[in-house]
């Protein structure tokens, strides 16, 4: 891809600038318009068209092992109102500018674009390219006048393995599922996804730690002591599994005339800065802070970027490039109204930077003041603290110190902790440690016991997972990119599978039952390794270390052999959901009767 002179954006021909979103589409028009250029701005809205089986493959038509041999698909219109205005369009002529999001999936929007384009012109007509990562006016009028020569067919080709894999698996393992169990219960859908099913397997295996777990009783003796300035804090010994041995501790410690420092260290370790912002790190924090769902989250963000607030929020990047331009986003920083006061601990920039460079985008930032209110709030200053944190402030430091203290012979410990340099924690504190502060003490130390009490417990099992932990999880194991992981936690709770317990994910009998039946069939079914195959495949198609069809054709052979193995245990597999999807049968049937289309039930199968 090369780029294009100035004369030939500016003064050429007609061009046609066809952005992703109407809200881009109009920054993109307001800069064309100032720049006089001859040109006309249309979008979007972003699929126009979807990967759909050819037909004769309609529901109980094929059988999924016929299914899982496909190898091409058919795209079809999903949008005829969009593409009958592209159609119009481009019969007036010009030259096309794409201008759709920065990333493999608005690289393939484009290609679709690009289809519609060649319809009505015929032949194949050079295309050019707009690449930026906000709507700012300045980046905006830079990528227009430095166009890009077509498409990167490896970020289509990466986007569309994706979609055909995620199509003919999804299906295949869908269709067999369902159609087996409406033999035995009324079901409406069993859903199977190579994404989906490792993210419930996270949320089952928990169910099961914690189901199996088996508590036990300790005590724990615990001693208020003071010095002889007055200052007073706690200390406690280590767990003890014997009731007659604690209440012996207790009843020695009680009697005790006084306590004894025998030990007291303090040290000082740094709290580094927040990294520069990937979509997976931020998600993980704002779903902890505004407790609603990433792919909720997600969309705002999307949001507050299409209207020019942030940059485009998909990226895997953590550090900045070489000459990035810190000025725009610090002034919509020291524009904010919580933020206007606060005194930065450099003048110049100086981020901490991390190692990861995804090498489509920076990392996400804010690009304009938002004065909004409610989530959209949040985020919006969610990012902007982390962005002034991270380049315009120092490291926090914090001290603690821990003490050993005798007790008539008894070992007691106590530790504190507090906050000595705010650093950057003066303008991003959601996470802040709480102080809690041991007084100075020296080895030696007389201290007088005050109170000593005895208080019973016992091990508490693992805590089910957050969303935070799930997308941690999913990140770690290789499942779906930054752009897709948000929307399995809620998936599989659409799906029947699991329920929020507050901030918690619980799975349903019917979660149980599907991740338990495949789990016997083939462990390969439910655990993220088998998905990791096939997003390193996407990676190396991006790279362009292997080819399409010859990645499409080993990840879709390993998925066939899977699709036998839960086929010869498809009876067992099939009696076991009965069991548990005729609870939801009566909530079902209200619902309106017939299978469910071939869009639907295929496009969230991941």
């Amino acid at each position: 891809m090369t780029s294009t002179s100035d004369k030939d954006t500016m003064d050429g021909e007609k061009l046609i600038i066809v952005a992703e979103k109407a809200s881009v589409a109009r920054a993109i028009k307001a800069v064309v318009s100032a720049a006089k250029a001859n040109a006309v701005v249309s979008s979007v809205r972003g699929h126009m068209m979807e990967a759909d089986l050819p037909d004769g493959y309609e529901w109980g038509a094929k059988h999924p092992f016929e299914i899982i041999k496909l190898r091409k698909v058919v795209d079809k219109i999903s949008d005829n109102r969009v593409f009958e205005q592209l159609v119009k369009v481009f019969s007036g002529g010009g030259v096309l500018v794409i201008a759709t999001d920065n990333d493999s999936e608005g690289e393939l929007i484009g290609y679709e674009i690009l289809q519609v384009y060649r319809r009505v012109t015929g032949g194949e007509p050079v295309v050019y390219r707009m690449r930026f990562n906000s709507v700012d006016r300045r980046e905006l009028f830079a990528s227009l006048r430095n166009l890009e020569k077509g498409l990167n067919m490896r970020w289509v080709e990466k986007a569309r393995f994706r979609q055909i894999f995620d199509l003919v698996t999804g299906a295949a393992f869908t269709r067999l599922l369902t159609l087996s169990t409406r033999r035995l219960a009324p079901v409406r859908v069993i859903s199977w996804g190579s994404c989906q099913t490792p993210t419930l397997n996270f949320v089952v295996e928990r169910e099961k730690e914690i189901q199996q777990f088996k508590p036990q009783k300790y005590w724990v003796i615990e001693a208020t002591l003071r010095k002889a300035s007055g200052e007073e804090f706690k200390a406690a010994t280590q767990q003890i599994w014997n009731r007659d041995e604690a209440e012996q501790v207790f009843e020695k410690a009680r009697k005790a005339g006084e306590a004894v420092v025998t030990s007291y260290t303090k040290s000082e370790k740094t709290l580094p800065r927040p990294l520069p912002m990937r979509t997976d790190d931020v998600l993980r924090d704002l779903t902890r802070i505004t407790g609603v769902s990433a792919n909720r989250l997600l969309s705002m963000m999307e949001e507050l970027y299409a209207e020019g607030y942030i940059s485009y929020p998909r990226t895997d990047t953590n550090r900045y490039r070489r000459g990035f331009d810190f000025q725009t986003p610090l002034k919509a920083v020291t524009a904010a109204d919580a933020l206007r006061d606060a005194k930065p601990d450099k003048a110049e920039p100086d981020p901490r930077n991390g190692s990861r460079d995804d090498g489509a985008h920076p990392p996400i930032y804010p690009v304009a003041t938002f004065r909004g209110s409610g989530v959209l709030m949040q985020i919006w200053e969610y990012i902007a603290c982390r962005f002034y944190a991270n380049a315009f402030f120092d490291d926090a430091v914090q001290s603690t110190a821990k003490a050993e203290i005798g007790i008539d012979g008894i070992a007691f410990s106590a530790e504190g902790s507090s906050v000595t340099k705010q650093g950057y924690l003066q303008v991003f504190s959601y996470f802040r440690p709480r102080d809690k502060p041991l007084p100075e003490l020296m080895v030696g130390e007389k201290l007088q016991i005050i109170d000593v009490t005895i208080r019973e417990d016992e091990t508490k099992p693992p805590p089910r997972l957050t969303e935070a932990d799930l997308l941690r999880l999913m990140e770690k194991n290789g499942i779906g990119t930054d752009a897709t992981r948000a929307s399995f936690p809620q998936l599989i709770t659409e799906r029947n599978y699991a329920v929020r317990a507050g901030r918690f994910f619980k799975p349903t009998p019917l979660g149980m039952a599907l991740i338990e039946s495949l789990a016997e069939a083939d462990t390969r079914l439910i655990t993220p390794e088998t998905r990791r195959l096939v997003e390193d495949y996407m990676a190396k198609i991006e790279r362009g270390e292997t080819s399409f069809q010859e990645s499409l054709e080993q990840s879709l052979s390993l998925y066939e052999e899977l699709l036998r193995r839960c086929s010869d245990k498809i009876d067992e597999i099939s009696r076991r959901l009965a069991q548990h999807v005729k609870p939801f049968a009566r909530k079902r049937q209200r619902k309106k009767k017939g299978e469910p289309s071939l869009m639907n039930s295929n496009k969230l199968n991941k």
